[in-house]
């Protein structure tokens, strides 16, 4: 009897130190993340599978005032997931003048918001599977800055930036009426 318990503790603290009885089972969401003891005893997380990548075919637009511009941003995933995926959809915006970082948009799935300023003048485009590009209309002066695509699944989340410029046209005043310039 002593010897088949002995047998046992040996076989437990076996599975203990090759780190078997550490691992917990896997989430499957199409994404495999394990939660595993590092050497100093805390908790991580650790992801393998597929990889999500987000990028933008143009990092610089240039529209006018009163005019649209369209920010592209896409993403997608390596390998190709067998299901389609929900990532949630965020772009954000720092004025020209600098400042800290605005949301503009959220968006998973079907369901949409847009916030501050830009509401009823933004709208994602949605033209194929990944495709989270942005549509500015009536733009404002004051609409110049940098524009963060971010797309999160799950726990991994990637984003790429779009810097938005005007362009105007500048009036020049005769000088014979008092000086000033006016950008349109």
């Amino acid at each position: 009897m002593s010897c088949c318990f002995q047998t046992v503790l040996l076989l437990i603290a076996h599975l203990v130190l090759s780190g078997w009885a550490l691992a917990s089972p896997t989430i499957q969401n199409s994404f495999f993340y394990h939660v595993y003891l590092n050497e100093s005893s805390n908790k991580g997380i650790h992801f393998s599978g597929m990889k999500l990548h987000v990028d933008s075919a143009q990092p610089s637009v240039f529209s006018v005032r009163g005019g649209n511009a369209t920010l592209q941003c896409k993403f997608w995933y390596e390998p190709e997931p067998s299901s389609p995926r929900e990532a949630r959809v965020k772009w954000s915006w720092v004025s020209a003048a600098g400042g800290h970082e605005t949301d503009l948009v959220v968006a998973a799935g079907p369901r949409f918001r847009s916030f501050g300023d830009f509401r009823g003048r933004v709208q994602l485009r949605r033209d194929f599977p990944g495709d989270a590009t942005l549509v500015l209309n009536k733009l404002q002066l004051n609409d110049t800055g940098r524009y963060r695509c971010a797309v999160v699944d799950g726990l991994e989340d990637q984003s790429t930036v779009v810097h938005l410029e005007l362009q105007g046209v500048w009036l020049c005043i005769p000088l014979h009426l008092p000086h000033s310039v006016t950008f349109i």
